[in-house]
C-alpha cells in the first residue's frame, strides 16, 4: 500500500474556539474602503463594495457579510454613495507561509453578483514589488453566477488576469449548500489544488519556466479572504439580492515531509 506524504500541523485557526466573538488583530488585518486609498479604485476590478470592519464577525464560524446599503449610509465609493458593504481580512505583516499545505474549510455565499475569494499574495508586494510580479495564488474563487464552479489559479508575469493559469471543475452541489475544504499543496516544484479530497489540478514549475515565464512562488506569501460584490469577474448583481455570507470554519497549515515554513512577524 502506498504511503502518502507526512504532514505536520504548524498553525491553525479554529473559529469555533473564539468564544469572545472577536477576530484576533495579532493575526488579522482589516482592509477598509473601496480601494482608492491604496491606489486600486474598485479594488482594481470595478467592484461595488466598501469594506468595513463590522462586516466581519464570529458566530461559531468566521462570517464575512455583504450587505446592500442605502445612499444615506455615510459610505462613499468611487462611483458615489456606496451600494454595498462587505469584509476583507488578511495576514500581511503578521503571519506568512512558505510551501506546505494550506487548507480552508468554508461555505460559499449564494446570489448572483457575489465573488468570494480565498487567496495568497507574495509578501514582497509589501516591499514595493508590483502585481503580478509578486505572484498571486488563488486557492478558491467562485461567483454567484456559477454556483457549482470551483476555480483555482496562479498569476505571474506573463500570465495574469484573464490569462492566469487556471482550472475549473464543477461540484455536484452548489458551493453555498455545504461546507467544503479548499486546499493547496505547494512545493519548490509544483502547486496542487484540492476540492475536499479530490486533487483537481497540478501546475509544474518546469512547465511554466519552459515557456520563458517566471515562477514567483519561492517566497513568503500572506493569506487574504474576502467577499467582493460585482466587478468584472462577478458581473452584474441580482437587483433582488440584499445580503450574502461567506463562512469559514477553520484554516490549517501543514508542512509536507518537513517542507513548509510558518513565518511570524
Amino acid at each position: 500500500m502506498a504511503i502518502g506524504p507526512a504532514q505536520s500541523l504548524l498553525w491553525s485557526e479554529e473559529f469555533a474556539d473564539h468564544h469572545g466573538g472577536q477576530l484576533s488583530e495579532d493575526t488579522w488585518n482589516f482592509d477598509i474602503g473601496d480601494g482608492a486609498s491604496a491606489g486600486l479604485v474598485g479594488w482594481g476590478n470595478n467592484e461595488l463594495e466598501y469594506y468595513t470592519k463590522d462586516s466581519v464577525s464570529i458566530h461559531g464560524n468566521l462570517v464575512i457579510t455583504a450587505q446592500r446599503v442605502t445612499p444615506d449610509s455615510g459610505l462613499t465609493c468611487y462611483y458615489g454613495p456606496a451600494q454595498w458593504k462587505s469584509g476583507k481580512i488578511h495576514t500581511a505583516h503578521k503571519i506568512g507561509f512558505k510551501y506546505g499545505r494550506l487548507e480552508i474549510r468554508a461555505k460559499m455565499p449564494s446570489g448572483v453578483g457575489t465573488w468570494p475569494a480565498l487567496w495568497l499574495l507574495g509578501a514582497n508586494l509589501l516591499d514595493g514589488v508590483a502585481w503580478p510580479h509578486c505572484g498571486e495564488l488563488d486557492i478558491l474563487e467562485n461567483t454567484g453566477a456559477h454556483p457549482f464552479q470551483v476555480q483555482g489559479t496562479i498569476h505571474g508575469d506573463g500570465y495574469f488576469g484573464e490569462n492566469g493559469l487556471t482550472k475549473i471543475i464543477q461540484s455536484p452541489t452548489t458551493l453555498a449548500s455545504n461546507f467544503h475544504t479548499y486546499s493547496i499543496e505547494w512545493t519548490t516544484d509544483s502547486i496542487k489544488w484540492f476540492f475536499d479530497d479530490l486533487c483537481y489540478n497540478t501546475i509544474e514549475r518546469q512547465d511554466v519556466e519552459s515557456q520563458g515565464k517566471p515562477w514567483p512562488f519561492d517566497q513568503e506569501v500572506y493569506l487574504i479572504m474576502n467577499l467582493a460584490i460585482g466587478g468584472w469577474f462577478a458581473g452584474e448583481v441580482d437587483p433582488e439580492l440584499e445580503s450574502a455570507e461567506l463562512q469559514v470554519n477553520s484554516i490549517k497549515y501543514y508542512s509536507i515531509d518537513g517542507v513548509g515554513e510558518l513565518i511570524l512577524h
